[in-house]
């Protein structure tokens, strides 16, 4: 027994290089397989919260509310899928729904968009009366109502060919209503090219609502490799997240309203 013991190591001394070797490849592949079945699992668990999340966003409704500043906030989920998928169910989206999937793909023609929103945002007036000066003009028969001070409306309303009827009592201007219907698709884009800086863009459907100035911010460093990484940068975890990625814009318009945030 103990020739056979003493045997047996003198074979392992003389085989321990192969045998460290087809262990070390057995680890190996144990490894491999559990990496694997781990990115798997992941991957099926991040479709499922992917779709849960998307179906919130499908049936969610805006929320308005007052924000920190005292303004009035509305909100709602975002969609985020593929545009494949977008398109795959474009018959159960809705009417707004789908006018934003179309908006995409057409700024997509042009530059790669990030995130984008068309937002219906309406200037209504209902019973204003006028409480400022009056310039009253007997010579070229002309009544003027203007209004700078008032942080909400600012406007220089003249009427034409009148006279006030009574000399001592002053004209006054009632704005029974007013309604400026109007579509704002706001959008943040790779361009196409270069892939880098991003834009962040504001179209109006309304020719009277012109946007005043922009001004957006993005997280630095963030590129299409980030945002889209390729096959292989998934595979091999070159795709790190540092956090969620941010993206903020501001657009002044003229009109009465503004988008922030």
């Amino acid at each position: 027994m103990n020739a056979k013991l003493v045997q047996f190591k003198g074979w392992l001394l003389e085989k321990n290089h192969l045998l460290i070797t087809v262990i070390v490849v057995v680890l190996l592949g144990m490894g491999t397989t559990i990496y694997f079945q781990n990115l798997s699992i992941k991957k099926y668990k991040n479709k499922y919260e992917s779709e849960v999340k998307l179906k919130d966003a499908l049936i969610d409704t805006m929320r308005v509310y007052k924000n920190k500043e005292g303004e009035w906030t509305a909100e709602k989920l975002t969609l985020q899928a593929s545009m494949k998928e977008m398109t795959k169910m474009y018959g159960q989206l809705t009417e707004s729904q789908r006018e934003l999937i179309d908006k995409v793909k057409e700024i997509n023609k042009k530059s790669d968009v990030i995130a984008a929103a068309v937002i219906k945002a309406n200037v209504k007036i209902d019973s204003l009366l006028h409480k400022g000066e009056v310039v009253i003009d007997t010579v070229n028969k002309t009544l003027e109502f203007p209004e700078f001070k008032n942080p909400d409306i600012n406007y220089d309303i003249q009427v034409r060919s009148v006279l006030p009827a009574f000399p001592n009592i002053k004209p006054s201007l009632f704005i029974k209503s007013l309604y400026l219907p109007n579509t704002s698709t706001v959008s943040f884009q790779f361009e196409k090219t270069k892939g880098n800086p991003i834009s962040f863009s504001v179209s109006n459907s309304n020719k009277y609502v012109q946007v005043a100035n922009i001004e957006s911010y993005a997280i630095p460093g963030i590129g299409k490799n980030i945002v889209q990484p390729t096959g292989w940068q998934k595979t091999w975890g070159w795709f790190k997240k540092n956090g969620t990625i941010i993206l903020v814009g501001t657009a002044g318009v003229v009109g009465g309203y503004y988008l922030s945030k």
